[in-house]
């Protein structure tokens, strides 16, 4: 029913194109997901196409090895999945390197996890890796809620610093910082919040403060299940935002390189 009323959303006009911005491939503690398992659930909640993302072993020590799945992934099913990257800021010159070398094949995206990677969000063992980001014209997905590591005013923080990259707050704050997530995305215009773990409903509230073009749909599939998580965005984000929100801000960032 949910998806009648969307579609109605749109004046008959063909139904404008979803993009997951989060959704982690491969096989770890918390992960277990392959690329056809994912695009099959992705035709069943009528989500065009995702961003995927390592899983967190490979965003701490295993960067080529996670970074060169999803690449692979991508060239499998060109038209659905969208490729992240991940590097590691510990790791100097190789971490430039690698991320060089996966933008240059075709990622997208650049995942920072402080909590998981072992630094604080605005600490600039991370600044080369962000002038790079800026340079290719790639935006940064940054997870954030966790208590230290990774807050709201920490990513601020580095979109002060960084004006020319587009920062993502991935899960806007939650589940620690979520109380900051309206205010940090307000004062700096690069930054972006998105949806996994802030719950909806709470999301389309933050949307009702800082506007459609600041928000972003992703589901973190499969610690939370794609398909419950995108009807659920379907029925409590506002039809006007709806648009914007469900791909059409992403597609805009994921664009700067080129068309997707």
């Amino acid at each position: 029913m949910a998806r009648e009323t969307n579609l109605s959303r749109e004046n008959d006009n063909p139904r404008p194109e979803v993009i997951d911005a989060y959704c982690v491939l491969g096989v770890d503690r918390e992960y277990d997901l392959t690329a056809g398992t994912l695009v099959e659930t992705m035709d069943a909640a009528e989500v065009d196409r995702a961003v995927v993302v390592p899983v967190d072993r490979s965003l701490a020590v295993m960067n080529r090895e996670g970074n060169n799945l999803m690449l692979s992934a991508a060239r499998e099913h060109p038209r659905r999945l969208i490729p992240a990257c991940s590097v590691n800021p510990w790791y100097g010159a190789a971490a430039e390197s690698e991320l060089h070398r996966s933008l240059g094949e075709g990622a997208r995206m650049l995942v920072l996890h402080p909590w998981v990677q072992g630094y604080l969000a605005n600490d600039e063992l991370a600044f080369p890796v962000l002038e790079i980001a800026g340079r290719e014209r790639v935006p940064v997905y940054i997870h954030t809620g966790q208590p230290g590591n990774s807050t709201p005013w920490q990513v601020a923080d580095l979109a002060a610093r960084f004006p020319g990259v587009d920062f993502i707050m991935g899960h806007s704050g939650a589940t620690d910082f979520w109380n900051d997530a309206v205010e940090t995305a307000g004062t700096r215009k690069n930054v972006y919040l998105e949806s996994s773990l802030a719950r909806p409903f709470q999301f389309a509230g933050y949307l009702e403060k800082v506007g459609a073009a600041k928000g972003i749909a992703g589901s973190y599939a499969p610690l939370n299940d794609l398909a419950f998580e995108w009807t659920q965005l379907r029925e409590c984000v506002p039809a006007a935002m709806w648009t914007q929100v469900a791909g059409g801000n992403l597609a805009g960032l994921l664009g700067k390189r080129g068309a997707l």
